[in-house]
């Protein structure tokens, strides 16, 4: 190789290296934008006022869009559950054990509303895919109805709400931290088996009162 032709190969490579350490330092920034965005903290200083972060959540803000497939995955779920469980405890453990697979499974349309073409041009310029990432949110306010509905239940026991809140937990956290990858640029899509996890799971607690 001649010289001319090394030096150009090299500023070749540079120029890559470049583009692709901009790239990661966009990520970065647009990824510790969002996280101070999402997670900012209240002004409040009084300890006595601040709940713990399971229960600040804000149902009010959730979408008419989350509310209306909640509804849906409940019907869905009702229809799966065992008509010959006499214990409506019982029935009621397996109506969110059902739920929860079908939020998780379901097929989700969601498009870029009016408000949201600049936060979605910025997603684009990033190489994120909004849709995808606004799919993942509902299904997250999803669960949270879900959590809801399980602390006002007048049925279950207080064990079988943390327990069932504790599955809950695992599938919200793996959602949260695919959109916190999605913002770094490193999420990697992965086929997961939500119906055989959620139901290994659920055959590994002991709802027994």
């Amino acid at each position: 190789m001649s010289i001319i032709a090394a030096l150009n190969h090299n500023r070749v490579f540079q120029s890559q290296d470049s583009k692709a350490q901009n790239s990661i330092e966009k990520h970065a920034e647009f990824a510790s934008l969002m996280e101070k965005t999402i997670n900012a903290k209240p002004e409040v200083t009084d300890p006595d006022l601040i709940m713990p972060i399971s229960l600040n959540r804000n149902y009010d803000e959730i979408s008419d869009q989350a509310r209306d497939y909640y509804q849906f995955a409940l019907e869905v779920a009702t229809e799966r559950v065992d008509p010959e469980l006499e214990d409506d405890r019982l029935k009621e453990i397996q109506l969110y054990q059902e739920t929860m697979i079908e939020i998780m499974d379901m097929p989700i349309e969601v498009e870029i509303e009016q408000h949201e073409i600049n936060e979605a041009l910025l997603f684009g310029s990033l190489g994120i895919d909004f849709l995808q990432y606004k799919e993942m949110g509902v299904r997250i306010d999803m669960l949270n109805l879900m959590e809801q509905d399980i602390n006002s239940s007048q049925t279950l026991l207080t064990s079988d709400k943390e327990k069932l809140k504790s599955v809950l937990n695992e599938r919200r956290e793996a959602l949260e931290l695919q959109r916190e990858e999605m913002l770094a640029g490193t999420y990697l899509e992965q086929n997961t088996d939500h119906k055989g996890e959620i139901k290994k799971r659920f055959d590994s607690i002991d709802f027994k009162p």
